[in-house]
């Protein structure tokens, strides 16, 4: 149950949500490449959240399928699309590349992310009790006190033991057409009658294809 979001606030979490300030994120390694092209707007998306000006991933197959599959309206075609496809190869960084910074991440290490604070670097790991004032990084204690005082969470307390109250599956970075088609496997069970969910496809495009595809009626 680790998704791409999931991968993107590790990141966050670990460098901060200034830790790419005037900088270009790019997102490589083999968990990347194995992302689908939704999963990876969702990374390049996120990084304006740890305060980077873009996000960027190199392009390659998965990327030349995506725009070739469909018939999308920008798209090159013909022999237009032969040319920008053999030019398109070339946009990968050199293998010496120098960068400002370089961060590893085992992504087979991390477990599903969830924030207990005011912002996308107050993050956990699901698992995790939620922290006290003075002891999470990168914070001080008045930002955690304010940050558990808004959210109505004690620092100890277990993320698995808050409540759900209302799902929400939208914006930009969980509500492509992959992400509605996870939550449409929902299908024969039942919500909580407590729990409110609210759902908002990622574009009208996405709204269509959901519509198509009868996600709308799940």
């Amino acid at each position: 149950h680790v998704f791409s979001k999931d991968m993107v606030l590790k990141m966050i979490g670990t460098i901060g949500t200034a830790g790419g300030s005037g900088s270009v994120l790019e997102f490589c390694g083999e968990a990347v490449s194995a992302l689908s092209m939704e999963a990876r707007m969702t990374m390049c998306n996120m990084s304006i959240e740890a305060g980077a000006r873009a996000g960027m991933i190199a392009p390659d197959d998965t990327t030349f399928a995506y725009i070739t599959s469909r018939e999308r309206p920008y798209a090159p075609r013909g022999e237009k699309l032969d040319r920008a496809l053999a030019y398109w190869r070339t946009l990968l960084s050199d293998a010496d590349a120098p960068f400002d910074r370089s961060l590893t991440i085992d992504a087979a290490r991390i477990a599903p992310q969830i924030t207990w604070g005011t912002n996308p670097g107050m993050v956990i790991d699901i698992d995790q009790p939620v922290p006290a004032p003075g002891l999470a990084e990168g914070y001080s204690r008045s930002d955690v006190e304010n940050a558990l005082a808004y959210m109505g969470l004690k620092p100890g307390t277990k993320m698995t033991d808050v409540p759900v109250d209302v799902v929400f599956i939208g914006s930009c970075t969980n509500s492509r057409i992959e992400d509605l088609r996870q939550a449409a496997i929902l299908d024969g069970r039942k919500k909580a009658e407590h729990v409110e969910l609210l759902v908002v496809p990622g574009s009208h495009q996405v709204r269509l294809q959901a519509e198509a595809e009868g996600l709308d009626k799940i």
